[in-house]
Parts: structure tokens; sequence; C-alpha cells
């Protein structure tokens, strides 16, 4: 079970989010995915620019021929969420690899 509550996330967001859905979702998540944490942190866009956006950092059990790996991810949920959807980054540690795909890119 999550340790935030969706009173302290919805704390932590700007105004400029749509705190009480954001909030709800959030807190829906990280009860599936207890091993995720919220937090406001710079992102730093393609262009060069930063904006103070949501983020859940931390890792996602992911099944694999019969073996579950604890994959490294963060989440970007930038302001305009829902309407957008969540910017989505693998986080490999040093022993791990990025196979490219379709959705992967080799920056992760």
């Amino acid at each position: 079970m999550s340790s935030y509550c969706e009173n302290t996330i919805k704390k932590m967001l700007p105004k400029a989010y749509f705190q009480k859905h954001v909030a709800h979702e959030i807190n829906v998540a990280l009860t599936y995915f207890t091993n995720l944490v919220p937090v406001m942190d710079k992102y730093v866009y393609n262009n060069g620019t930063t904006k103070n956006l949501m983020s859940l950092t931390g890792t996602i059990p992911v099944m694999i021929n019969n073996t579950t790996y604890n994959i490294p991810i963060c989440l970007w949920i930038e302001e305009s969420y829902p309407q957008t959807a969540p910017i989505c980054y693998l986080k490999p540690t040093q022993e791990m690899m990025i196979i490219t795909g379709q959705y992967i890119s080799s920056s992760g």
C-alpha cells in the first residue's frame, strides 16, 4: 500500500495541474506499483527548455519468460495530463543494456 495519500500528492502539485484528478490517478498507480515515488523535479525537453514536473520514479515488475525483473523507470506527468500521455523513460542501471525497439530508443 502506498505511503502517500491523495491529499499529500495534491499538495505537491502546482495549480496548473488538474490536481484532484492527477492526485487520484497517481495514488491508484502507487497502489499497484509500490516501488514508485512521486517527486516534483526539473524535466529537460529536447529543445533544452526545462519545466518543473511531477514524476513517478522507481521500479515496476515485468515478467519475462517466467522470471520477474524490476525495471527502473521514470514517468513524467505534464501539466496537460490527461490530455497528453505521460513521458516514460527506462532508467537502466550500469549492469543493464537497453535493447531498442518500436517503443524504446537507445536513450531509454
